[in-house]
């Protein structure tokens, strides 16, 4: 029974079969200097500690590792009713890292927990499975611990699966009833905070092996699988984690795009004119690569501070504590995260500043070399001997002479040999210097109006016997008077509602900072960067098309980095399309 595609398996195939061929395609190249590119294609889409890892843990004996049979097709993960996984297990899956963790909460295995905390901790995406019977109050609380202490709400997955077993299946009517039962240990999240599949493994599995084709689509059908597999990949795409697997593919355009270079025939000028290309395209690339980790860098130290704020507050609700201070704590909290938020903003802006700087500066350079003021006496003298005015030469439709295109081409962009190479290597789309446009359009992208509060559904609690525990605003408002007749462990779980409310806000407020400004840095990039790289690849073309002689390579090569780019924009894509 063939299923849905799990995008992350799919573009992990496609990539890595289109390395493989460029590798080819160079190796057997006639020129030695092309045939050396080879070694700088990557060897896969994605290295092995950058690989997107899923995790499955939750409940014993849930079904975890048939999923993984299942989504996996590697039939030799072992299943049974027993305790099957002894350990977190991680299964390659094409490039895609499946981990397999033991059940959680069991008597017999205690152990078990740390086990799944320690496969979770790192984990991209978190899948947590549960039986149709749901939770017992230990696997909740493990929920809950994963889901807020461990900062994993937004990572998470819930699957609820052998719904089989119940009366009436795997139908809305049943998981309508599911979902009612679930809220009530979800404590400070609403069913719209997670992503929730109904699904039983077993009924895929035995669609598999049903030899009446007609019983097997109902199986299939019924088992929810591909619900599961969009959902998951409804997951990758919210996340962004799709433009981690650009990164081998940014590198294979840029080695191609030296290899068409290399393979190229015809004038030597337009060689080295392309040349001069390449270095100002390489240099757009690694400032892109640079201002990504950097960045991400500074995200990530923030939203640490921001979620620490959140714990060092919850850590001083208890039933001794004083109301008047817990709330002047939380007030003074949220001004904290604010400033941590803008400092950030000032942060990146610096970020992006000093390494646009360096892109000037980089540009400058390979404009004003040696190499280039060299070329720049040649086209002189080309453009003289073609006895023809750049301005007239602009006008001709047709130009037999390989010089008079050369002409032509630099004409329509407005190059003049007074001003040489500069107007050529200047970020092209914005006035003043090469960079003062680019550094001053920072702001319209990392501006000081965001608010995270604003983004943040603080959580209302339960009143309870005259405890109302509520996050309006900046203000916690709660009850610690404790009656004769007050039930004690009611008060407990009050305040643990309190405390999870607390550390739920400030997660989600880091979670949406961390959002933010991934989104500016990615929408900076490609407002600012893009068009440069574009422009460039644009040029090249125009000057590749001029060589007189195309050899088969030259014609493979076009089409694999056409092949490499239509990849990057559709992962890129869907990135971008947030469901």
């Amino acid at each position: 029974m063939k299923q849905s595609t799990f995008e992350l398996f799919k573009w992990t195939e496609f990539g890595n079969a289109l390395l493989e061929r460029a590798r080819r395609e160079l190796s057997n190249a006639v020129s030695e200097k092309v045939q050396n590119l080879s070694y700088r294609i990557p060897s896969t889409i994605i290295l092995a500690d950058e690989a997107i890892e899923v995790v499955f843990a939750g409940q014993y004996s849930a079904g975890k590792s048939t999923i993984l049979k299942v989504i996996t097709g590697q039939n030799d993960i072992e299943t049974g009713a027993d305790i099957t996984t002894q350990e977190a297990h991680t299964y390659d899956w094409n490039g895609v890292k499946v981990t397999d963790t033991p059940g959680v909460h069991t008597e017999i295995r205690p152990d078990h927990d740390e086990i799944s905390y320690r496969a979770i901790s790192n984990a991209d995406l978190f899948v947590f499975v549960v039986t149709n019977e749901l939770f017992d109050s230990y696997l909740a609380q493990h929920f809950r611990k994963l889901a807020i202490e461990k900062d994993k709400c937004h990572e998470m997955m819930l699957v609820v699966n052998k719904m089989c077993r119940c009366a009436k299946g795997n139908t809305p009517e049943m998981q309508a009833i599911i979902r009612e039962d679930i809220q009530k240990v979800l404590v400070s999240f609403s069913l719209e905070d997670f992503r929730i599949s109904f699904i039983d493994a077993e009924s895929a599995i035995e669609s598999s092996t049903e030899n009446d084709s007609d019983i097997a689509k109902i199986l299939y059908r019924k088992s929810g699988i591909e619900s599961f597999i969009f959902e998951l990949n409804r997951f990758i795409s919210d996340k962004g984690l799709a433009s981690r697997y650009t990164t081998s593919l940014y590198k294979l355009e840029q080695v191609l795009q030296d290899a068409m270079a290399a393979e190229s025939t015809g004038d030597k000028d337009v060689g080295a004119f392309e040349e001069l290309q390449l270095q100002k395209r390489q240099a757009l690339f690694e400032t892109r690569e640079h201002i990504r980790h950097a960045v991400e860098g500074k995200i990530q130290r923030a939203s640490t501070h921001i979620r620490q704020e959140g714990r060092e507050v919850a850590d001083l609700i208890h039933a001794s504590a004083n109301q008047e201070k817990i709330n002047d704590e939380l007030e003074a909290a949220q001004k904290r995260v604010q400033t941590h938020t803008e400092q950030l903003n000032q942060d990146i802006e610096g970020v992006i500043d000093k390494h646009i700087k360096k892109l000037g500066d980089r540009l400058s350079t390979i404009a004003n070399s040696e190499f280039a003021k060299e070329l720049l006496s040649k086209l002189e003298l080309k453009i003289k001997k073609a006895n023809i005015s750049p301005e007239a030469m602009s006008k001709l439709k047709t130009t037999g002479d390989i010089s008079q295109q050369l002409g032509k081409f630099l004409s329509t962009r407005s190059f003049t040999l007074k001003e040489g190479f500069s107007g050529l290597f200047n970020l092209n789309h914005y006035s003043g210097t090469a960079t003062h446009g680019a550094v001053k359009s920072i702001g319209n992208f990392f501006g000081y109006k965001f608010r995270p509060w604003e983004a943040v559904k603080w959580t209302k609690g339960i009143a309870n016997a005259g405890r109302a525990f509520a996050v309006v605003g900046t203000v916690l408002t709660f009850c610690l008077q404790i009656k004769e007749d007050t039930d004690a462990a009611q008060l407990r779980d009050d305040l643990r509602e309190s405390r999870t409310t607390v550390i739920t806000g400030f997660n989600d407020a880091a979670y949406k900072i961390e959002m933010h400004f991934d989104k500016a840095t990615k929408d900076y990039v490609a407002n600012m960067l893009t068009p440069e790289f574009e422009s460039v690849d644009k040029q090249l073309t125009e000057l590749r098309e001029m060589q007189q002689s195309h050899s088969k390579l030259s014609h493979n090569l076009v089409s694999l980095l056409d092949e490499t780019q239509r990849m990057i924009k559709e992962l890129h894509k869907s990135s971008e399309e947030i469901t």
